[in-house]
């Protein structure tokens, strides 16, 4: 029997706007405004049963996922005097989930109804009994203050320091996908939060080089990270609602889902570089270093892992990139980008516990991209280019292969 597969659309519409505006001698008070309207339609075309030895692609609605985002920011420039000047804002954000259509299972919700053709609302702890597609849905509002202090040592050396904390909302990806059978989706996933701290210094070499170093530390709270869980719907005589994930050794007992755990840490240096050779020509080079750890793993009320296993995937340890941007006749812009990053730890939970494919290993990777701006006419002007020139294979999350060779183009008029 052929396996099962999905088709997808998604779109996002929104806009967004910025503000600024000197009220007083030492102040500039800026706002700004986004909002974006997400939407994910899915149609998953699934082989029938043995018995009927039918495709359902016929029989089988297309779901749909929808979600919209809000957010005022404000912030104040502050000017003390030539030397040290200061920066202090927030920004409210907002998260309303609008639609969240399911499959229903074999027998469900009534016995002899085939799998995966009707649409069902999703249930949580919250509301285990929910009927509407628009209940159990994410309503999150987040607020994100943030400051900055910069002084100014000499004509040749800037120290600073920023400090902000700041919530991620959960993607509908995180909250609703079930990973092609081998996950358990968690629309009851909350925001991740992270307080942030910076420590910086700035130094400028003569007239061709600018030196850059920063410290870094990020606390995360209720961090978003995919555990194993056991399957809630597994039985000695099925497979249960993850049969493609056979982690536990045995095909559905254990489910992949993501979830919101007690600490994380982050935190690392970062050194960067700027030069001028020559007038037509900027080059750009930075390097981090991140050390990454999870505190501990809070689990969700009657949840406990199969494993003790919570690795912190998918980040690079070591992290370079480097660009070089040439000012070409008739105002072209030719920009030239290489990317390098190293110790990314992967692990693919897809496969049995005993397999060597499922322990954790080390991923690396380099990429190049190429891309031109051109003036069109008056004030508009097109971005072109190539992603990842030589079509690179590689992973942030194990199975998930990123984007290969992918061509762009924009256009842009400023007002």
């Amino acid at each position: 029997m052929p396996e099962g597969h999905s088709s997808y659309d998604d779109h996002t519409d929104g806009a967004s706007t910025e503000f600024t505006t000197r009220l007083l001698k030492h102040n500039v008070i800026g706002a700004s405004f986004f909002f974006k309207d997400d939407t994910h339609n899915e149609k998953g075309i699934y082989p029938g049963a043995a018995s009927l030895g039918v495709y359902l692609a016929e029989y089988i609605p297309v779901k749909e996922l929808r979600d919209q985002q809000a957010s005022l920011g404000v912030q104040d420039m502050i000017t003390f005097n030539s030397r040290l000047h200061a920066t202090v804002g927030f920004s409210a954000d907002h998260l309303k989930g609008l639609k969240a259509e399911t499959y229903n299972s074999y027998g469900q919700p009534s016995a002899g109804i085939l799998a995966n053709t009707l649409l069902l609302a999703y249930q949580c702890a919250s509301d285990p009994t929910n009927t509407s597609y628009s209940g159990c849905t994410a309503h999150f509002w987040n607020v994100n203050p943030q400051a900055s202090l910069i002084y100014t040592v000499s004509s040749s050396d800037v120290v600073f320091v920023t400090y902000e904390d700041r919530g991620r909302f959960p993607t509908l990806k995180q909250r609703y996908s079930s990973g092609m059978g081998s996950a358990l989706p968690n629309p009851a996933l909350q925001t991740e939060h992270s307080q942030n701290w910076n420590f910086g210094y700035t130094h400028i070499f003569g007239t061709k080089l600018t030196a850059e170093g920063q410290l870094f530390r990020s606390d995360l709270r209720d961090a978003i990270e995919s555990a194993l869980v056991p399957d809630p719907g597994f039985t000695t005589s099925g497979t249960g609602l993850c049969p493609n994930n056979t982690s536990g050794g045995v095909a559905g007992t254990d489910c992949s889902q993501n979830i919101n755990i007690g600490k994380e840490a982050h935190e690392g240096i970062e050194i960067g570089f700027r030069s001028n050779p020559i007038s037509r020509l900027k080059l750009d080079a930075n390097y981090s270093y991140l050390n990454r750890h999870i505190g501990s793993a809070a689990l969700p009320a009657g949840t406990t892992l199969s494993s003790p296993l919570v690795l912190p995937t998918g980040l690079p340890r070591n992290k370079a990139i480097g660009t070089a941007t040439v000012r070409l006749p008739y105002q072209v812009l030719g920009i030239l980008s290489a990317r390098y990053e190293g110790g990314i730890t992967l692990q693919d939970t897809s496969y049995a516990s005993t397999s060597p494919l499922y322990h954790p290993h080390g991923e690396g990777l380099a990429t190049e991209d190429i891309g031109f701006v051109v003036p069109v006419r008056n004030k508009f002007e097109a971005q072109v280019g190539v992603r990842n020139l030589l079509d690179r294979n590689y992973f942030y999350t194990a199975g998930y292969p990123e984007e290969g060779r992918n061509w762009f183009l924009n256009l842009r008029y400023r007002y």
